[in-house]
């Protein structure tokens, strides 16, 4: 087994290669810089090679067009592209051009190296193919059955309980795209067919910059899909790291979430779903809400049976875990339970199991805030308030308590400055 590093970078062939024979002692790695040596001639034996990991800036000379002359010969072996963060137009033409896997080089791991190239060559590297791999094949297999007009799905991106995550671009240009593909155990339920196809008729009603933009959704077959924008910043739940942030970054998110919930709210339609994952970020910083999956028009609310409950444990409303009627009021409390996360880099409740952390909502009294933060206490004390008539009312009442405490001028946007208080 045999691998090709093309990079001008030293460093970063050898912490590759370093990784790469930690998990397989056995592999052999070959280093080619292309400072020193020319784009390979059709003398090179690629085909001796059994992965090529590519760089997209080589010093001298364009990654792409070496992938391109690469992926020209038969004898290519699989290829894994590596871009920048934030590159994902670099990766689209990538893709487009025959690469077969790419990877973030800010973002790459050991874990993430190790899992791409064992699927790239798993047929040599693995005795059997593990379960994780073949329901890898198993996704890319989806991408490329699947039709969209207009659109081409490029990769495998992520994977969820309810869907797999592609690249994917407009066949016309480079923008990256996002496609999400619901599972085939998802649309062979009606009732959550019924749910997703419901949820993208309301969220294509909402024009607004704080909610991701949905380009298309429908039936391809048996499979549905969803086409939506690609976001360059990464969701909450990346930004956090399991640490807190500064409290004017805090402010500043929870405000945008504000201003996102009131477009939402304006709408009829409550989101019943925040937590960090469907919050996500552009490349501009700035920020905007996804995954309407259990999304409810207000007017049909009553359509939820009695007693069901939906939603994320960790940042249910109490009504939400009581399986009552709810309004605008659920989605604020999710938010102030957002915001303390934000805050203390910890959850408003934890527990062993979701049961645990859902009774918590309904009974246990939400702990402060540490005494530095003091002066958020009572925003959070009115957004987690049990009793929801003790609650602010909507996202308006909020950004006008925001706007009162804590900020210099009441614009949406533009320069924001913490007030100092006394």
């Amino acid at each position: 087994m045999k691998v090709l590093i093309i990079d001008d970078d030293e460093d970063l062939r050898n912490i590759l290669a370093h990784y790469l024979t930690q998990e397989w002692p056995e592999l052999e790695v070959e280093q080619f810089d292309p400072l020193e040596r020319d784009m390979p001639d059709a003398s090179f034996p690629l085909g001796a090679y059994d992965v090529i990991i590519l760089d997209y800036m080589l010093g001298r000379g364009d990654g792409l067009d070496w992938l391109q002359q690469l992926k020209l010969r038969p004898d290519c072996p699989p290829v894994l592209f590596l871009t920048g963060a934030g590159n994902e137009v670099i990766a689209v033409r990538a893709m487009k051009t025959g690469a077969d896997d790419y990877q973030r080089k800010q973002e790459l791991t050991r874990e993430r190296l190790v899992a791409s190239v064992r699927e790239l060559a798993m047929v040599k590297l693995e005795k059997s193919v593990s379960p994780a791999i073949a329901a890898r094949a198993e996704g890319h297999e989806l991408g490329a059955r699947i039709q969209i007009p207009g659109i081409q799905v490029l990769r495998l991106i992520g994977e969820g309980g309810m869907s797999r995550v592609y690249l994917a671009s407009r066949e016309g240009d480079d923008e990256p795209l996002v496609v999400k593909i619901l599972r085939a155990e998802v649309t062979s339920d009606k009732t959550a067919l019924e749910r997703f196809i419901e949820e993208y008729n309301l969220v294509e009603r909402i024009r607004s910059r704080h909610v991701a933009r949905i380009y298309g959704h429908g039936l391809s077959g048996e499979l549905a899909y969803l086409v939506m924008e690609f976001f360059d910043g990464g969701d909450l739940n990346k930004r956090l790291a399991g640490k807190a942030l500064e409290p004017e970054e805090c402010l500043k998110i929870f405000r945008e979430l504000m201003f996102a919930l009131g477009d939402i709210h304006e709408q009829g339609v409550l989101h019943r779903d925040l937590k960090p994952q469907n919050l996500m970020f552009r490349a501009d910083g700035s920020l905007a809400v996804l995954d309407f999956g259990i999304a409810k028009h207000i007017d049909a609310i009553d359509r939820t049976g009695s007693g069901e409950i939906l939603g994320t444990p960790r940042y249910m409303s109490p009504e939400q875990v009581r399986g009552v009627a709810l309004d605008l009021r659920t989605d604020i409390y999710s938010a102030g339970v957002l915001l303390f996360q934000m805050l203390t880099g910890t959850h408003l409740f934890d527990g062993e199991t979701a049961v645990e952390v859902a009774l918590h909502h309904l009974n246990t009294q939400p702990p402060d805030l540490p005494s530095h933060l003091s002066q958020y206490q009572r925003l959070m004390d009115k957004l987690v308030e049990k009793d929801r008539d003790a609650r602010f009312r909507n996202a308006d009442e909020v950004i006008g308590f925001l706007s009162r405490k804590f900020y210099q001028g009441t614009g949406a946007f533009g320069v924001e400055k913490t007030a100092k208080l006394h």
